[in-house]
């Protein structure tokens, strides 16, 4: 509805200030104003907006029918300060604006209101035109300079305007003035003359000293500083000394005044003080004083400077801007004492001092004119400083000799005497950087030399501060001196190379110019991180120097292999990947450089496909058949680390067939999930009919039985719990390979599972997981420790690793392919969040529980009982969770309604009626329950898999879901998360949510997987306002740590802190 009294003036009444008033409208001009809604009622109306400022603003405005107003801002300026910030003023502006159209816009049918809004909105944008040319407006600047007690320091700078054309206008608001340029808005200077930007416009260089001025203005506002203008006086503001400079440059371009003293200076122009030497100095010999010299300026008391932090100097129409140095210079020569033009009287004992500190100065800034015999008798050459070091009975003396021509000077010297004949103009500054380092050292001064007497000080000091003191002076050593400092005559270098009997990396150092009877030596003292080792000719090395730190991170790598060391070693040949091949002190095999090339590029390897495999590889595929096949030849092992669906079991059963074909003797162990087993069993007898295989599964008796059987079988197959059991009946079989399926069940180092599987003898061991690292790094380094013992060090080593360090150590040993990259033709996933509102009796329930869960928590974290009480403050959890489940699974003794309940069932007869073929996965088994019975009543036909169903009934019953049979496949969380083949399914229904997404995403990829065809649709059921949404936030912030080192992964509950758990409670419906 429209508002007359909303008026600008009004607007402005309840401003913070006039500045923020201003930018509110520059806001407001700018379009920075979003999703404005209003909210209308019988007595107030509301509005509602997001303003963009340096974030975005939430602001609310309240305008009552008693003509008043009331307003928030979420800024921080609306929290600290009286009035109306910027955004609640762009906001009132946009009302304002809005009035009469908002009245018309409500009167009208939805079409046309969207339709008056749009062209409302595109109308401000239109470019002002005009028919006839824009006139260009004139700019006086003036400068004022203010001077503080009466003496020639200016200690103010302040700035005036003036506009016009024909005639010039004091600009009364110089800030107003500057915001209405900068915005393209009108400003009025009298009744009769206003500036229009449609009608005038400014120079190029006017517009930029107006923005270098709004910049200054930004600034200040920035720093919540109150603007610097003259009380009452508008029209002036003071440009403090960090602006002076940048607004002196913008006015370099153009003329200007300035007034100093009651003085107007016009046509003022800005120049470098070098471009004119102002001031003009005389040196000749006293007539009133013998042996003296004065020192006159003529012109002294002609210019003022300003203080030393605004660098400018005023001298009749110029204005010249200093370097610090001219400054300071300018400020000491300002507060000599005046005698006429005289400013000093110098005796000549005193004359060298002058020409070497003061003379200098002078002729930076001024002029300086000397008399015939005083020109014959300053004498100025360059300096050339020396050093000259010697060694003799284990004593390092260094002399010190600055050079000027043919005038040589000891600073050391007891008595430097000084001639009066000819005067020395020396270079003290970089004399006194000398005589400043020398004397930060550990040398003693003894009869006009520097001493050092202990090698302790004099290797140090001819090895690390000696190169540094060669940039200041040149340094002369004698052959005692240089017999003392071994250098070796090229960069140390390794030799590497694939030893092929023993699959393992050979290495050997060389360091040329160093005895070969010393390099053993050199290198543990290396490794011992010495930093001078004193060779057997008595010369000493230097180790810390930066041509042995790719010696020493090739030893840091190699000394966890538990090898001696030695000049020519042996070491595992994952080593290889830790030293950096790239760098010129590596010399690497063809053999090694080739194997190295494969492993990290598998496409580019040659690996035939094996004969038997009866199977279509796609071309990733192949890559990750070559990868396993490199890395085997050779003894090591990785992970093979492909999403979910692309086929890590038909790779690796291709690469088992390959090994079968190439080798007499073949031997494998597949370890897998004992849902999985059976599964292995009948892909490889698919893929690869002729390779024999037992299932090790039975009693203890069976299986031992069926491991006696060695000479039997290509491939054994065994499950995780039962290999636990039997690391003693497979301790005297060595096989070729050993295949970990769903490997992060051995990610715990500790488990018993974990150590049996690591007793297993294999050439080469392989883990398959889509998700190496579910939660931290520790799991990643249990498996590696599985597979390449050693290649993550110890576990203290590793902890102290970065994740960058981490990822750079596994990248070779993981082979990880997406989806999205290599099945361009997969079809769309689509995921989304089906929010559901709890039941009347749930949520009562729900509350109950959260105020409950809440007091047991701070009162364990009062009295320092959290760890103690962890346990059942997190069953406290499970138990929200399962009442936003159904209020069944916390209390049977009645029957409740659930709403995430009611919703899933609507899902289910929609899908169901449109077709769909869902498989919908709980984590908790007695919700699957009450879902299994809510089907029942509705007589739809399901399958159902959980914990208790047999290995071979999961993968028929899977077989059966795919060719047709029943709609609809209930799914514990757990059991089938992994292994299973669903592609029969369209649609994914996740009715909890699990703490690690990880889970999820493999229970979703149950669906969406290699050999799909249809779209596939993810729907997440979460119960608003609870502790499932904010576990959908905890995976988001946690993910950080795993996406560094392998793929997005997140904290599991045990891992919660404190903070975690307050924060899971804070969310409450």
């Amino acid at each position: 509805m429209p508002y007359p009294w909303l008026t600008a003036a009004f607007i402005l009444s309840v401003a913070t200030n006039q500045a923020t008033f201003n930018r509110g409208i520059n806001y407001h001009r700018l379009g920075k104003i979003s999703d404005l809604n209003r909210t209308g009622g019988t007595r107030v109306d509301t509005y509602r907006a997001v303003v963009d400022g340096s974030t975005l603003y939430d602001c609310e405005v309240k305008i009552y029918d008693i003509e008043d107003i009331s307003y928030s801002c979420d800024c921080e300026a609306a929290l600290s300060y009286t009035g109306a910030c910027k955004h609640i003023i762009a906001l009132l502006y946009e009302i304002k604006e809005q009035g009469t159209i908002i009245a018309d816009i409500e009167s009208t049918s939805a079409s046309t209101s969207i339709m008056l809004e749009r062209f409302r909105g595109y109308s401000t944008k239109l470019p002002v035109t005009s028919t006839k040319p824009r006139e260009q407006l004139l700019v006086e600047y003036e400068l004022l300079f203010t001077t503080s007690y009466g003496n020639d320091v200016i200690s103010k700078v302040e700035l005036k305007l003036k506009v016009g054309s024909k005639r010039m206008y004091v600009v009364r608001d110089l800030e107003e003035f500057i915001q209405a340029t900068i915005s393209q808005e009108s400003y009025i200077f009298t009744p009769n003359f206003s500036y229009d930007p449609s009608i005038h416009f400014f120079s190029e260089s006017d517009l930029a000293v107006f923005r270098q001025i709004y910049t200054h203005l930004e600034i200040q506002a920035t720093e919540r500083q109150p603007y610097s203008f003259r009380s009452n006086q508008k029209r002036l503001l003071e440009i403090p000394a960090i602006s002076l400079q940048p607004l002196l440059d913008k006015l370099t371009d153009t003329s200007f005044n300035y007034s100093l003293e009651g003085n107007i200076q016009t046509d003022v122009r800005v120049k470098p003080l070098a471009e004119q030497r102002l001031l003009s100095f005389s040196m000749k010999e006293s007539i009133e004083l013998e042996n003296h010299i004065e020192l006159q300026c003529s012109n002294k008391l002609d210019f003022y400077f300003a203080e030393e932090e605004f660098q400018v100097l005023v001298c009749e129409n110029n204005i010249y801007r200093l370097n610090e140095e001219q400054a300071k210079q300018l400020q000491i020569i300002g507060e000599l004492p005046e005698n006429g033009n005289v400013i000093d009287k110098i005796p000549k004992e005193e004359l060298e001092a002058f020409c070497s500190y003061v003379l200098p100065a002078l002729q930076s800034i001024g002029q300086v004119e000397m008399t015939d015999v005083l020109q014959e008798t300053i004498e100025t050459k360059p300096l050339r400083a020396k050093f000259f070091l010697d060694i003799d009975q284990g004593i390092l003396t260094g002399r010190v000799a600055f050079e000027y021509g043919e005038h040589t000077r000891n600073p050391f010297a007891e008595d430097i005497k000084q001639s009066l004949d000819k005067i020395i103009t020396r270079d003290v500054r970089r004399e006194e950087v000398i005589l400043d380092y020398l004397s930060r050292t550990d040398f003693d001064t003894k009869q006009g030399q520097l001493t050092l007497t202990s090698w302790e000080k004099i290797i140090p000091f001819l090895f690390e501060e000696l190169p540094l003191l060669q940039s200041y002076l040149d340094v002369y050593t004698s052959s005692a001196v240089k017999k003392v400092i071994a250098t070796p005559t090229s960069t140390p270098s390794v030799h590497l190379d694939v030893n092929q009997e023993t699959n393992w990396l050979d290495l050997s150092f060389s360091i040329e110019g160093i005895p070969e009877e010393d390099i053993m030596n050199v290198l543990s003292a290396l490794q011992a991180n010495i930093k001078y080792y004193k060779l057997s000719s008595g010369a000493y090395l230097q180790l810390n120097h930066d041509r042995f730190d790719p010696m020493k991170q090739v030893l840091k790598s190699v000394s966890s292999s538990k090898q001696p060391l030695t000049k020519e070693m042996s070491v595992p040949l994952h080593k290889a990947f830790e030293i950096d091949r790239e760098k010129g002190y590596t010399r690497v095999s063809k053999k090694l450089h080739q194997l190295l090339a494969d492993i990290q590029s598998p496409e580019f390897s040659d690996w035939d496909l094996p004969q038997g495999l009866k199977a279509q590889l796609r071309d990733y595929q192949i890559n990750g058949y070559c990868w396993l096949r490199t890395l085997a030849q050779v003894g090591l092992g990785g992970i093979l680390a492909d999403d979910m669906g692309l086929g890590k079991t038909v790779q690796t059963i291709a690469f088992l067939q390959a090994e079968r074909e190439n080798r007499s003797s073949f031997k494998a162990l597949i370890i897998a999930p004992a849902s999985l087993i059976y599964n292995w069993e009948k892909e490889i007898s698919k893929f690869a009919p002729n390779l024999n295989v037992i299932v090790v599964a039975g009693t203890k008796q069976m299986r031992k039985d069926l491991l006696d059987r060695y000479n039997e079988a290509d491939i054994f197959i065994t499950s995780y719990p039962l290999i636990q059991r039997d690391s003693d009946i497979y301790e005297p079989h060595l096989f070729h390979s050993l295949i970990l399926d769903e490997a992060q069940a051995i990610k715990n180092e500790t488990t018993k599972t974990t150590k049996a599987v690591r007793s297993i003898q294999a050439n080469s061991c392989f883990a398959l997981s889509g998700t190496p690292v579910e939660n931290h790094q520790d799991e990643l380094y249990s498996i590696f420790h599985s597979l390449l013992p050693g290649m993550l060090g110890t576990k203290k080593q590793f902890k102290d690793l970065e994740n960058e360090q981490i990822a750079k150590k596994v990248r070779p040993f993981i082979l990880r392919r997406l989806k999205k990259e290599v099945l361009t033709e997969l079809p769309d996933k689509m995921e989304m969040v089906q929010y559901t509102d709890l039941s009347p009796d749930q949520k009562k329930m729900y509350v109950a529980q959260v105020k409950q869960l809440t007091h047991d928590v701070n009162e364990a974290i009062t009295t320092n009982q959290f760890q103690q009480k962890r346990i059942e403050i997190l069953a406290g959890l499970t138990r929200l969770r399962q009442i936003c489940c159904h209020p069944n699974l916390v209390n049977q003794d009645m029957p409740y309604q659930s709403g995430k309940m009611e919703r899933l069932q609507e899902y289910v007869e929609e899908g169901l009626q449109s077709g769909q073929r869902m498989v919908i996965f709980s984590q908790f088994t007695s919700m699957l329950h009450i879902i299994k019975k809510s089907f029942d009543e509705n007589q739809w036909e399901y399958h159902y898999l959980d914990g208790q169903t047999p290995a071979k009934n999961r993968v028929e019953m899977a077989e059966r879901f795919n060719q047709g049979e029943k709609s609809l496949f209930l799914i514990s969380l757990k059991a089938g998360g992994t292994g299973l083949n669903l592609i029969g399914g369209d649609t994914v229904i996740l009715y909890d949510t699990w703490w690690n997404p990880a889970i999820e995403e493999q229970a979703a990829d149950r669906v969406y997987r290699y050999g799909q065809t249809k779209n596939v649709q993810v729907v997440k059921l979460i119960a608003n306002g609870t502790i499932e949404e904010k576990i959908l936030d905890l995976h988001e912030r946690k993910k950080a740590l795993v996406d560094a080192i392998i793929q997005p992964g997140e904290e599991t509950l045990q891992s919660l802190s404190a903070d975690d758990i307050r924060d899971l409670l804070s969310y409450t419906t």
